[in-house]
């Protein structure tokens, strides 16, 4: 497997020639799920204040709207990623092709949130652990379309199972790439965050790879 700066490079070689597409497609994914949290949060915003601030003097901040596509749009961009850098034909519209398992998207963010919550109440460091633990699930459900929300999230721990340092340091690295941006008073952002997304998917790569090579007869 690449170390983590490996990772991140790879990923950089893996955008050759298709960075207009990578870029662009960021940019209208963005777009579409920043417009889709805006009217969220001013929708149940205020449906949440006739019937609780008005009663309380709580302020409250709601967003639970984002449920009905969060998990459709995570699983659709996972599907674009993967097939960048595979360079299995990706386009554009595979951000959308999550809303054709809907169900299944929704019902693994909802099992994922829950799960990770109560990690998080227990301890705040097993919540981490297991929030990485789980972050593969995505890329998962694309390649194992077959798995309920509990396995691919089962899958997911297989996978990064002696990876969870590797991740938290990749994870750095990618936090590190992105302040750099303030350098260009954000403007580089246009090319970072598509090269982090490809850069997350490589990592899923390395270690499903591997895992497949340690689990030959289980393979998806």
């Amino acid at each position: 497997m690449l170390s983590p700066l490996g990772i991140i490079s790879q990923s950089r070689r893996d955008l050759s020639g298709q960075w207009g597409l990578a870029i662009g497609t960021t940019l209208a994914y963005g777009l579409i799920v920043g417009i889709l949290g805006f009217i969220d949060s001013s929708f149940s915003g205020a449906l949440t204040a006739i019937w609780i601030e008005q009663l309380t003097d709580v302020d409250v901040q709601a967003g639970f709207l984002q449920l009905f596509w969060s998990g459709a749009f995570s699983l659709g961009y996972a599907a674009f990623m993967l097939n960048l850098v595979r360079r299995s034909n990706p386009d554009f519209e595979q951000i959308f092709s999550g809303f054709q398992r809907w169900g299944r998207a929704t019902w693994t963010l909802v099992v994922y949130f829950v799960r990770v919550l109560l990690w998080l109440l227990l301890l705040i460091i097993p919540g981490i652990v297991k929030m990485i633990a789980y972050s593969q699930i995505w890329y998962v459900l694309n390649d194992e379309p077959e798995l309920t929300a509990g396995q691919a999230l089962k899958r997911s721990e297989e996978l990064m199972r002696g990876h969870k340092l590797d991740y938290l340091m990749f994870g750095l690295l990618l936090v590190l790439l992105v302040l750099a941006s303030v350098l260009t008073l954000f403007i580089g952002l246009i090319w970072i965050a598509p090269w982090v997304a490809a850069a997350q998917a490589r990592f899923y790569e390395e270690i499903r790879e591997e895992w497949e090579f340690k689990n030959p007869s289980i393979q998806g």
